[in-house]
């Protein structure tokens, strides 16, 4: 048993959970593995990866709270797109700010100012989720298995993402098509 195995699992899975992209996950996966064959405890790295995640979550918090704002909310070029941009986020957040905290980067829900322990639930709620499939399934079934149930994560992740922008451009579009077309009515 390694100590290095444990810090590199811990900076990758911390760097996860304050929602930059990265290798967390197959770093998950390979210490789930590792565990399975007897080589890393479970037990330990369960605990340092929720330690790792919580600690990530909450540094991607503050920095949403202290640098994501302040970097969207003032004028210059995209103003008011931005700005926009920042309205709907509030009032989307004022919703739904524990499915959002538990399903959107920690950053985000700085952005946003999700109230920090609702923020908090629902990273501890995601955490669990990620944790528990990479670990738990590559400890019971395989690194192969695992790594499989990962791209069909990705892939689904990026799918919902890819919906979610061709729904917002279908909306703006409309949006900007009513507007000409209001102008236009004026005008007559």
């Amino acid at each position: 048993m390694n100590l290095s195995e444990y810090a590199v699992m811990f900076v990758l899975v911390a760097i996860m959970g304050a929602g930059i992209p990265g290798p967390g996950d197959a770093s998950l996966i390979a210490a789930g593995a590792l565990a399975g064959e007897g080589k890393l405890n479970i037990w330990i790295v369960l605990a340092t990866a929720g330690v790792a995640w919580m600690l990530g979550s909450a540094i991607g918090f503050v920095i949403g709270a202290r640098g994501g704002r302040p970097l969207l909310d003032h004028p210059g070029r995209l103003e008011k797109r931005r700005r926009k941009l920042l309205a709907k986020g509030d009032r989307a957040f004022g919703r739904h700010t524990f499915v959002a905290s538990a399903t959107l980067p920690a950053f985000v829900s700085g952005i946003f100012h999700v109230r920090f322990w609702l923020f908090l639930l629902g990273a501890l709620t995601a955490g669990i989720f990620w944790i528990g499939i990479y670990v738990g399934v590559s400890y019971f079934l395989g690194e192969e298995i695992a790594r499989l149930v990962g791209k069909i994560g990705t892939k689904a992740l990026i799918g919902v993402i890819v919906l979610v922008v061709a729904g917002l451009l279908i909306r703006a579009g409309l949006s900007k098509w009513r507007a000409s077309r209001q102008a236009r009515l004026a005008e007559q």
